[in-house]
């Protein structure tokens, strides 16, 4: 009797495990790294910058590291459980409070807005795109005051994004896509000797 009592105990917390890992899921594949160019565009000056964004556990951890050409600026990151911002020139690392999922927009028709919004117009799916090789499917939003985002995204993940309002324009486009790959764990912790403020 205690055996089988404790034989369904055991199948439950498997079950309940295995239930809570699905129910968090935040993109469709584990793991992987997207590396991203951005350009934006204020008249007639363009800046350009790089960035990397990194994920495991399909995106509850995520961290986004930015670049200056190759000097790493600043990361941006999830630990699963909370948020930090790393900023590398001064040693420092900002706790920005908890996270559920990530850093990352998750590209998913039910994310944007409420259906009241996706009724309305000023949110809408757009044909397809290819962006890095990968199909992604492609939603628009318009906030009827001038700022018009195209979102595109590849197993709920962002690949694509350009936002444009009056006189700028941002456009963030991944230029490789690394799935299922393994990612150091570094990504995803404070560095040792950072003060955390």
């Amino acid at each position: 009797m205690k055996t089988k009592f404790l034989l369904l105990v055991i199948l439950f917390l498997f079950t309940a495990m295995a239930v809570a890992q699905t129910t968090i899921k935040k993109y469709d594949i584990k793991s992987g790294i997207v590396t991203f160019e951005t350009t934006s565009k204020v008249g007639g000056m363009e800046m350009k910058m790089k960035s990397i964004v990194y994920f495991d556990d399909y995106g509850i951890k995520e961290c986004k590291e930015t670049y200056t050409g190759d000097k790493l600026l600043r990361s941006h990151f999830s630990d699963g459980k909370n948020l930090y911002t790393i900023i590398f020139s001064t040693k420092t690392a900002r706790s920005e409070g908890k996270a559920f999922r990530g850093t990352e927009v998750r590209v998913d028709w039910q994310e944007f807005g409420t259906e009241k919004d996706r009724e309305s117009g000023m949110i809408k799916k757009m044909p397809a795109m290819t962006v890095a090789g990968k199909t992604c499917e492609v939603y628009q939003t318009d906030d009827g005051k001038g700022m018009i985002a195209t979102y595109a995204g590849w197993n709920k993940i962002l690949l694509y994004l350009d936002v444009q309002t009056k006189g700028l324009r941002t456009t963030q486009e991944a230029v490789k896509v690394e799935e299922n790959v393994k990612v150091p764990l570094d990504k995803f912790i404070v560095p040792a000797g950072y003060k955390i403020q």
